[in-house]
C-alpha cells in the first residue's frame, strides 16, 4: 500500500536543493515577519530548510525549528539535529510543545492534509498568544491548474485538497482565526523549460496568473 511516508520519501529523491519557486514565496513571507524580537519560527514541511537559509542570508535573527515527513530529506539540512528538526506526519499533530512559536510557516502543505481544521487547531496550540500563521497554497484558478483539471491529468504532487478564498475564509472562521493579509506569488512561463532547460517565473498577484496564494492568519486572542 502506498503510504504518505513512502510517497514523500520517493518524492524527496527528486527535490532540488535550491527551489527558485519556493524562494519567491519565502521572500514574500519574510516581509510579514517581525524580526525585531528574534522570533521563534516553526516551519511545517521544510524540505531542505531554504527558509532558514534565506533568513541567515538576510542576516535576520530568529530561532528556527521545522518539521518534515521525510527523515532522509531533513537529514540533509546543514546543522541538522533531532531536537530542532522533527520527522513527523502532521496529520497526527505538530511535534512541538504548547505556546512556543511566534510564527508558524506552512508553505504548500495544507493541500496535502486530510484534516486542515485539526492542523489549524494544532497551530493554535503551538503558537504563543498573539502569534501568527503564514500559509501558502496552490491557486485553484491558476490557468495551468484549471487546464490540468479539465483534461483530468493525474496529480503528481500528492495534493488531496484545493482551497478557494471562500474555503479558507470558512475554515478560518470555524477555527476562530482572522485573515490579516493575502497576496500572490508568481507565474510560471509555459514551454520555456522545454526549449531552454529551466523555468522562467514572473512575480505577480494576478488572479489567473498567480501559481499560489499566501495568507497571513492570526488566531483570535480569546481563543488562542
Amino acid at each position: 500500500m502506498l503510504t504518505k511516508e513512502l510517497f514523500y520519501k520517493n518524492k524527496g529523491q527528486t527535490y532540488d536543493l535550491i527551489d527558485k519557486e519556493a524562494i519567491v514565496r519565502y521572500e514574500k513571507i519574510l516581509n510579514w515577519i517581525d524580526f525585531n524580537q528574534k522570533p521563534t519560527i516553526i516551519e511545517i514541511g521544510c524540505k531542505f530548510a531554504e527558509l532558514k537559509t534565506l533568513i541567515e542570508k538576510k542576516k535576520k535573527k530568529a530561532l528556527y525549528k521545522a518539521v518534515d515527513i521525510d527523515l532522509s530529506t531533513i537529514k540533509r539540512i546543514e546543522g541538522y539535529n533531532e531536537f530542532d528538526f522533527k520527522c513527523a506526519n502532521v496529520n497526527d499533530g505538530i511535534p512541538f510543545e504548547n505556546n512556543i512559536a511566534d510564527y508558524i510557516v506552512c508553505s504548500e502543505v495544507m493541500e496535502h492534509l486530510e484534516n486542515p481544521t485539526f492542523f489549524l487547531d494544532e497551530c493554535k496550540r503551538v503558537l504563543k498568544n498573539g502569534g501568527e500563521i503564514i500559509i501558502s497554497i496552490p491557486n485553484p484558478y491558476y490557468l495551468v491548474e484549471m487546464i490540468n483539471n479539465f483534461f483530468k491529468r493525474e496529480d503528481t504532487e500528492g495534493h488531496i485538497s484545493s482551497f478557494t478564498y471562500q474555503n479558507i475564509n470558512a475554515l478560518t472562521r470555524f477555527s476562530s482565526i482572522d485573515i490579516l493579509r493575502l497576496t500572490g506569488s508568481f507565474y510560471r512561463v509555459p514551454f520555456i523549460k522545454r526549449f531552454f532547460g529551466k523555468t522562467w517565473i514572473i512575480k505577480n498577484n494576478l488572479f489567473f496568473f498567480s501559481r499560489n496564494k499566501i495568507y497571513l492568519l492570526r488566531p483570535k486572542l480569546n481563543e488562542a
